[in-house]
């Protein structure tokens, strides 16, 4: 298997209460792996230790030389700004100085270079396109996503979710966490089940699956021996 990303029985507490309790993992190059789990499950808190913006925590997290770029934060947007704009700050802070880069990425991901709209007036369609050029302009090997389509309307998510297809297609492997278990089913490859602190569950998606079937079967599962 090639694995570009593993976690290994992580556990991580706030203020007493054990949020992750045995969490283990692992992404292979390519995949578009589904973190699943109920609000508060402890997605969000998974997430940021596996890019790093969480440091205190117990086990190992094993990236290699991969680089990884996330939306999890909303990063900050420049509401009086264009996206070019926007992107030419996010650019001086990665020490980015190529302004076709720029130009080409937002391109990528459906946003037009040159136009000056302002972000305080995009769809939320377009700033969840905005988001995702941030994060590409690192040029990452893994990217990670937090519910991204929460707040899309229908035409939003299908248009979200071709271009996460077409990112993978280009070979950035994904680690997308959702609640949505409809759209993880058109876009997953590999589904993880985080439930009661741990992964109940890991598994390559076929044809035909249903995800909310497995997920509730291992859910109750977790809960009878959790």
């Amino acid at each position: 298997m090639d694995c570009v990303l593993s976690a290994a029985h992580i556990q991580k507490k706030y203020d007493g209460n054990m949020v992750l309790r045995d969490v283990s993992m692992h992404v292979k190059r390519g995949d578009i792996y589904g973190l699943v789990g109920k609000n508060g499950s402890g997605k969000t808190t998974l997430l940021r230790i596996l890019t790093g913006q969480i440091r205190e925590y117990s086990g190992t997290v094993s990236v290699g030389e991969a680089k990884v770029a996330a939306i999890i934060n909303d990063p900050a947007l420049f509401l009086n700004m264009s996206a070019f704009d926007n992107m030419k700050e996010q650019a001086c802070l990665l020490g980015i100085r190529d302004d076709e880069k720029i130009r080409s990425t937002l391109a990528n991901v459906g946003l037009e270079p040159g136009s000056r709209k302002i972000v305080k007036h995009f769809s939320l369609g377009m700033t969840q396109r905005l988001k995702l050029a941030m994060a590409l302009l690192e040029r990452p090997d893994i990217l990670i996503l937090d519910e991204s389509v929460n707040g899309l309307d229908p035409e939003g998510i299908a248009s979200l979710r071709e271009l996460l297809l077409t990112l993978n297609r280009s070979g950035i492997t994904m680690i997308v966490s959702s609640h949505i278990l409809s759209e993880l089913e058109q876009i997953a490859t590999t589904l993880g089940i985080l439930h009661n602190g741990k992964i109940v569950q890991e598994l390559a998606i076929q044809s035909g699956m249903n995800l909310e079937q497995l997920y509730m079967q291992h859910t109750r599962e977790g809960n009878r021996h959790g």
